[in-house]
């Protein structure tokens, strides 16, 4: 087992409600067996994470000195280090067999439908961001809000985008009750078929189900079911229609595959979504998203963001990435 340093610089600040994202730091992970390698990767994101890039490096050090600790009881280790662990076994694994990862985790298609990303900034940076992927061949977008100009915002977006175009608004919990309510109603009257779901719309999911007859679309969590506990409680309740999954900050491919099978027979589409992953950790969520969604346009479509040329592979083309020969 091999740990590698990581320090990736993002080719552009990302704005969230919560933070600016300008660079991304952890480790990857390289084990190697019968002289075949896996890779997995671990790139914890503050505020989202619990762990520190420091102490990722400190827990895969430990498993170095006394791997078979981590084989008795993988859960002692946060979930970012057992998803890089997972990543890189599971890909050992397949490139043991002479299959892709997508095939053998028992998928059937090679290429993945993903989003293009619209973040913060000013209202000519947004009309920027909407023309760069509608001129990229992208067919659904997702617009990040919780910004004091949401609803400018919104008619921004109206205005800019074509009849085909589909959009995710994500409004990272920003929203006040009242505030979802007048906004998604607005949204749903400026963008009407074209809008495909609210992501986040309120800060608690208690606020969520207190609101939730009232909403006028359709709801996706993600901020709001940050642990698979929570996660699960949001599928068995069915006040979602949309799941949002970051395999990175879950513990990888494993319980993925299990809360996708659960929101699948819920009628809950799920959605893989990367946190600005590294080339590593996006070839493994984008061969995970070809099992878990076929059909399902996801989240993983930020190899732009990351300045590394291991990175060309997974650009998306016409919103598509296409995982052959990968």
């Amino acid at each position: 087992m091999e740990v590698i340093d990581l320090d990736l610089e993002m080719t552009e600040i990302i704005v969230t409600a919560q933070e600016e994202i300008s660079r991304r730091k952890g480790q990857e992970i390289h084990l190697t067996d019968d002289g075949v390698t896996g890779k997995g990767e671990v790139l914890p994101l503050p505020p989202w994470s619990k762990s520190t890039a420091i102490e990722t490096e400190e827990e895969l050090r430990t498993i170095q000195l006394n791997p078979e600790q981590y084989r008795r009881n993988a859960r002692i280790f946060s979930l970012e280090v057992q998803a890089g662990m997972g990543s890189a076994s599971w890909t050992q694994r397949a490139a043991s067999s002479g299959e892709p990862l997508w095939s053998f985790l028992g998928g059937k298609t090679d290429r993945v439908f993903v989003n293009a990303l619209i973040g913060g900034g000013t209202e000519s940076m947004l009309r920027r961001s909407i023309s760069e992927a509608l001129n990229k061949g992208y067919g659904t977008l997702k617009a990040k809000m919780g910004f004091s100009d949401d609803q400018r915002r919104l008619e921004v977006i109206a205005d800019e985008i074509t009849p085909e175009t589909r959009v995710r608004l994500d409004a990272n919990g920003a929203w006040t009750p009242q505030e979802a309510l007048d906004l998604t109603q607005s949204a749903h009257k400026l963008l009407g078929e074209r809008l495909e779901y609210v992501e986040d719309p309120v800060s608690t999911i208690e606020q969520l189900q207190e609101i939730r007859s009232n909403l006028l679309v359709a709801v996706a969590s993600d901020f709001l079911t940050p642990t698979q506990q929570a996660i699960e409680q949001a599928i068995n309740q069915r006040i979602i229609t949309h799941i949002v999954l970051k395999p990175a900050l879950l513990g990888g491919i494993e319980p993925v595959l299990d809360l996708s099978k659960k929101a699948d027979d819920a009628g809950i589409s799920t959605v893989l979504s990367s946190t600005y992953d590294g080339p590593v950790g996006l070839h493994s969520w984008c061969h995970l998203a070809a099992v878990t969604g076929p059909d399902i346009t996801h989240g993983l479509a930020t190899a732009e963001l990351i300045d590394d040329r291991r990175m060309k592979a997974l650009t998306p083309r016409n919103g598509v990435i296409e995982l052959q020969g990968q």
